[in-house]
């Protein structure tokens, strides 16, 4: 008898979720309104602990460096590391299914009809990129980079949106959701002057990349949920609104 109870107890450990406990995360440092450190929050953030919690996990992200995320999970000092996917480098990690995505645009004030429909079109203009856009957003916009004297690149994203409207720079280049939230934080009528936003690149699909298969297999279950929910929409309806 014992022994048939050993032998049940072996399997429903197996078919089993991975033990709900607190999984710590390395999170890029706060990149509004994707990530929002200082409170704890975001569009991104909020997906992953939610996502977490279906099978009972709790989240404990780490703030660190961008360049910090991809080794910590490698090196096991944390059990996943989300804004990642198989480009980043590590294939030794178990990768969620798609958690987020990002899209980079060019934005130009609507009334000035600025003409941009392709990224050779940019070198034309005054052009404030996103810090390193030049080295993210391939070789024909690396090339208009070097080319334009009129580029430039900043790391306060903030910046890129009351230049514009200041009308200091023609486009800037930004992930579409990232601009929105900062033109949100401004105030006055100058900001609510109509914008047009150029898909000049690709989509990035971004997964949360796990030192254990069973941790990822249980994100992407509470992931689906979210989704078949209507919560997952609910969250980026919440950060990504226009206005």
């Amino acid at each position: 008898m014992m022994n048939k109870l050993c032998v049940l107890l072996t399997a429903v450990l197996a078919l089993a979720p991975c033990h709900a406990d607190t999984v710590t995360v390395a999170v890029g440092l706060a990149l509004p309104p994707y990530v929002l450190a200082d409170e704890n929050r975001g569009a991104e953030l909020d997906v992953v602990r939610e996502a977490l919690a279906v099978k009972g996990h709790t989240l404990k992200p780490v703030y660190v460096p961008f360049r910090k995320v991809v080794p910590l999970v490698v090196d096991g000092e944390v059990d996943a590391s989300m804004t990642l996917n198989e480009d980043s480098g590590a294939a030794s990690l178990f990768y969620s299914g798609v958690h987020m995505v990002y899209q980079n645009v060019a934005v130009s004030l609507t009334d000035r009809n600025i003409d941009v429909s392709s990224v050779e079109d940019l070198g034309k203009y005054w052009v404030l990129g996103f810090q390193d856009a030049s080295k993210y957003l391939g070789d024909e916009y690396a090339r208009m980079a070097e080319e334009n004297p009129r580029y430039g690149e900043t790391s306060r994203q903030k910046s890129q949106v009351s230049m514009l409207f200041k009308e200091r720079v023609d486009v800037v280049v930004s992930d579409k959701n990232i601009f929105n939230w900062y033109r949100r934080q401004q105030k006055g009528a100058n900001v609510r002057r109509a914008v047009t936003q150029f898909a000049l690149f690709p989509p990035t699909n971004y997964k949360v990349a796990f030192n254990k298969e069973a941790l990822r297999n249980d994100f992407d279950a509470g992931l689906e949920q979210l989704k078949t929910s209507g919560r997952y929409a609910e969250i980026l309806e919440y950060y990504f609104r226009e206005s």
